[in-house]
């Protein structure tokens, strides 16, 4: 009593006419959507969309390169002290030193 699934069908394609004149323009401009049955719509971004797009890429690149820059000012201070104490402390050993 196998029975199959809406997962184990191939997904249909829909093949959409192309523009006519009578219908109006702005109807081509939509966003992307995700979900329900009709799966991922994708179109053409226009110059407008193209430079947030490229905006709001910068700003999380940046914030990225700020984050890990801070960690590291934070973290090179307390490395030198661990650094220093070993030094000072002879924690490293003598490489020049002759074991007799």
């Amino acid at each position: 009593m196998s029975q199959k699934h809406d997962i184990d069908k191939p997904a249909e394609i829909e093949i959409l006419p192309p523009e006519s004149e009578s219908r109006p323009r702005y109807r081509s401009r939509t966003r992307i959507w995700i979900g329900g049955t009709e799966g991922v719509k994708v179109i053409k971004v226009g110059p407008v969309g193209a430079a947030l797009l490229t905006l709001a890429s910068a700003v999380i690149l940046a914030m990225g390169l700020i984050f890990f820059a801070s960690a590291f000012l934070v973290l090179l201070p307390i490395a030198l002290v661990v650094g220093a104490i070993a030094y000072l402390t002879g924690a490293g050993g003598n490489p020049f030193r002759r074991g007799h």
